[in-house]
């Protein structure tokens, strides 16, 4: 049930996805084509699907419970948006290395088309929110939607004409997401600060740390480049 409630950001996310890749030259230049990309895309859909729900039973088990009897029960439990980022980063990077693609424009054309989706799925996982949680729904609907107009009008722009290097929208989509999960939590946890201390948590600090060290090391290289040219 909760599946078929995300359907209408799935749409979202492959027509997104669709209209960011049909011109885009850099693949165009690789060969790639619009069916390989969506098969891509597919497979980062199923990887990411089965990291969200394997994350989320293995941060709400309780002792003596079946992790691979409840991954199969439908009714129980949900799915972890942290486990879903994580799969997907992960799929991209093994899939995207073994095939040889450019994995900059790659995630960055991966995750601006799930950024198009992700206030729908807060909107849409309103449904399953409760009244304490209603609020906070409806705030990152809002939060990403405004994100969603930066990275459109102002990071893709950049990344097109070469001002900005590859994967940068990936990387700061990843720093964005995390730290805005790590202050959602954070005033969700005010009451009982002690459970703000949980793995999904640790997690999104981790992936917080990733993102800027990956980021630290693009600008390093960047800078290395540009000294490179000007010394020549």
């Amino acid at each position: 049930m909760q599946i078929i409630i995300f359907f209408p950001a799935l749409i979202l996310f492959l027509y997104a996805l669709y209209r960011i890749v049909k011109d885009d030259h850099v693949f165009i230049r690789k060969g790639i084509s619009l069916e390989q990309s969506f098969d891509i895309a597919f497979i980062t859909l199923w990887a990411s699907l089965f990291m969200s729900r394997f994350i989320y039973l293995l941060f709400h088990m309780y002792v003596g419970e079946n992790l691979l009897f409840d991954f199969f029960t439908i009714t129980k439990g949900g799915f972890s948006l942290t486990g879903a980022i994580l799969g997907g980063m992960i799929t991209v990077y093994f899939v995207g290395s073994y095939k040889r693609l450019p994995l900059g424009r790659l995630s960055d054309s991966l995750s601006l088309s799930f950024l198009y989706a992700l206030p729908l799925v807060f909107l849409s996982n309103a449904i399953f929110a409760s009244k304490n949680e209603l609020l906070f729904v409806f705030l990152n609907s809002i939060i990403y939607f405004v994100l969603l107009l930066f990275f459109v009008q102002f990071l893709y722009p950049k990344i097109l004409n070469r001002t900005i290097k590859e994967g940068k929208i990936a990387m700061l989509f990843l720093l964005c997401f995390s730290l805005i999960a790590l202050i959602t939590s954070l005033l969700v946890s005010l009451k009982h600060i002690q459970s703000f201390i949980n793995p999904e948590n640790i997690t999104l600090i981790m992936l917080f740390i990733t993102s800027i060290i990956l980021l630290m090391k693009q600008e390093r290289a960047s800078s290395t480049t540009r000294r490179t040219f000007i010394n020549k």
